[in-house]
C-alpha cells in the first residue's frame, strides 16, 4: 500500500467559544510532493486536557457500519475512521485545523486514498474512496487548544448524525465543529 502525502497551503477560520460547537471553515489547496511517512512528536501538555465527551472509540463504530465519520482521542493520540454498508465506492473528505502543529499517520488506506498535512502542519486534509470496510488517520497535536473538524460524503457536508464522536458516539451540533481543551 503506497499513500501519497501531500503538503497543502491556506488557512481555515476559526471561531467558537466551546467544545463541540460549530465554527466557520474554508478548505486548504493541495501541493503534490513525493510519497513521506509523518514523524509523531509526544509532548506533554500542561494547558489542559480534551473533554471526557471525546475520549474512547465509538461503540458502534466497525467495518460496514452506518455510513459517516467516526472520530475518537485516547492515550494514543486522535483518530479519525470512516465506512458505510455495502461494497460500493462511497468517497469521505475532510479538513482538521489545530491551533497548534500536527502529525498524521494513515491508517489502512489504498492508493485512491489522500491525506495531506500542510506545509505550516496545521491542517490535515483528506479524501478517502470507501468500499464499505475502514479508511482513516490517527493524529498527534503539539499541545493544541482547539481542533476544527470537518466532514463531507459524496462532496456534500455530512449531517451531524453522519458523526460520532468519542465513545458514546455523541453528535456535534454543527459540521464543521470545534472541540476545544479543557483548562
Amino acid at each position: 500500500m503506497r499513500l501519497r502525502l501531500r503538503i497543502a497551503t491556506g488557512a481555515l477560520g476559526l471561531s467558537g467559544a466551546l467544545a463541540m460547537l460549530a465554527a466557520p471553515a474554508g478548505v486548504a489547496a493541495a501541493t503534490p510532493t513525493p510519497a513521506t511517512t509523518a514523524t509523531v512528536t509526544t509532548t506533554t501538555c500542561a494547558d489542559g486536557h480534551w473533554p471526557a465527551s471525546v475520549q474512547g472509540k465509538p461503540m458502534t463504530f466497525k467495518a460496514g457500519a452506518r455510513a459517516g465519520d467516526y472520530i475518537w482521542h485516547d492515550s494514543a493520540g486522535w483518530h479519525v475512521r470512516v465506512t458505510h454498508a455495502g461494497s460500493q465506492a462511497v468517497v469521505f473528505s475532510g479538513t482538521i485545523r489545530s491551533s497548534a502543529p500536527l502529525d498524521a499517520d494513515p491508517v489502512k488506506l489504498e492508493a485512491n486514498d489522500h491525506l495531506t498535512v500542510s506545509a505550516d502542519r496545521m491542517t490535515i486534509t483528506y479524501r478517502f474512496v470507501n468500499y464499505g470496510h475502514i479508511d482513516g488517520f490517527d493524529f498527534k497535536t503539539s499541545c493544541a487548544k482547539t481542533l476544527v473538524f470537518r466532514g463531507l460524503m459524496s462532496g456534500h457536508r455530512l449531517p451531524t448524525w453522519r458523526i460520532w464522536v468519542g465513545h458514546n458516539g455523541r453528535h456535534p451540533l454543527e459540521n464543521p465543529f470545534v472541540i476545544r481543551r479543557i483548562l
